[in-house]
């Protein structure tokens, strides 16, 4: 699997397997499946309340620690003491650093979130994260982290899918540098019913799903997947043997509808 170098110097898997909404034996099933499948890249949060779960699978996977990423999130509630909830992160996740630590959505406190921003920072310098990343940050709150702290966030995780692609906001993230990571990359499942894709998973004998992910992939978005289903996480990884046309990449860039399937970043406060 690709690996891309981010603005500060570390690594990322061009593929992540998200660990939203699932719990108990489900998840620690899937993350021991999607390690034995390929994947290196686990994306978590705090807020997902499954962190404990997926701690037992990492420690009990196929790859050592040192072959796989890590990420977590604190959530807006937590701003006011980022350590303490990346303490909590990496004591359930069983691990004694976090390979990304993100902002988990900007709130609508700016002094606090850029106050939480400074502490990743701080916990970054002291060897607890190696990567200080944000989530479902806009342009204007990526501009004023610069102007803060003199540099961008190396990733953003956001919504992304072909009914919400995000253009200028991602356009603007790789002018500047800035990794995107794309959550909920086949909106819940909605966008593998139309023609489009549907006429190339015919084409190329794949999934639905696989045919999306490819055209993540060959856009560099970093798409996570999640699934409960074993197969299902076994097929969303193997998209790295097949690739799409120009043409049908622009093609699957036409589904834009501007459909958000998720919260709104400007109003939503954690």
């Amino acid at each position: 699997m690709e690996m891309f170098t981010l603005r500060d110097g570390n690594q990322i898997p061009c593929m992540g397997f998200g660990c939203y909404n699932a719990f108990g034996e489900e998840i620690r099933q899937a993350v021991m499946a999607a390690v034995e499948a390929g994947y290196r890249y686990i994306d978590s949060a705090e807020k997902y309340g499954n962190e404990e779960d997926v701690g037992k699978a990492i420690a009990h996977c196929s790859a050592p620690r040192e072959e796989l990423r890590v990420l977590s999130k604190v959530w807006p509630t937590s701003y006011d003491d980022p350590e303490g909830a990346l303490t909590r992160s990496m004591k359930a996740l069983q691990v004694e650093y976090l390979d990304y630590y993100l902002i988990h959505w900007p709130g609508t406190d700016e002094a606090r979130r850029l106050k939480a921003y400074e502490k990743l920072l701080s916990l970054r310098e002291r060897g607890l994260i190696r990567t200080v990343g944000v989530s479902n940050f806009q342009i204007d709150q990526l501009e004023k982290v610069k102007e803060e702290f003199g540099d961008y966030p190396a990733i953003n995780e956001i919504e992304r899918h072909p009914s919400y692609q995000q253009r200028e906001l991602g356009e603007w993230c790789r002018e500047k540098g800035i990794r995107t990571i794309s959550y909920s990359p086949i909106n819940r499942s909605a966008d593998l019913t139309n023609d489009t894709v549907q006429g190339l998973a015919e084409k190329y004998g794949k999934t639905p799903a696989q045919v999306v992910l490819r055209w993540h992939v060959e856009k560099q978005q970093l798409p996570i997947p999640k699934s409960g289903n074993l197969q299902r996480i076994r097929e969303n990884v193997d998209v790295f043997e097949f690739s799409l046309q120009p043409e049908e990449v622009s093609a699957i860039d036409a589904l834009e509808r501007g459909a958000r399937s998720g919260l709104d970043p400007r109003t939503f406060n954690g």
